[in-house]
């Protein structure tokens, strides 16, 4: 699930683009990768040194 979030979906940019919502798509994005890696960091048992609010897997727009 992760390697599909940070795959570019362009049918679904584009769709965001054209109703104007680009921002919003990309903040649902990425509190989706920022859960599933705490999740995944809770599972594992180990301690995540980064916090959720330094991460950016959108940096490319």
């Amino acid at each position: 699930m992760l390697r599909d979030l940070h795959t570019r979906h362009d049918d679904i940019r584009h769709r965001a683009a054209f109703r104007g919502c680009t921002t919003e798509l990309l903040a649902v994005q990425q509190e989706l990768v920022d859960y599933l890696l705490t999740k995944k960091s809770q599972l594992t048992g180990h301690v995540d040194p980064v916090s959720g609010a330094t991460r950016n897997y959108n940096s490319f727009v």
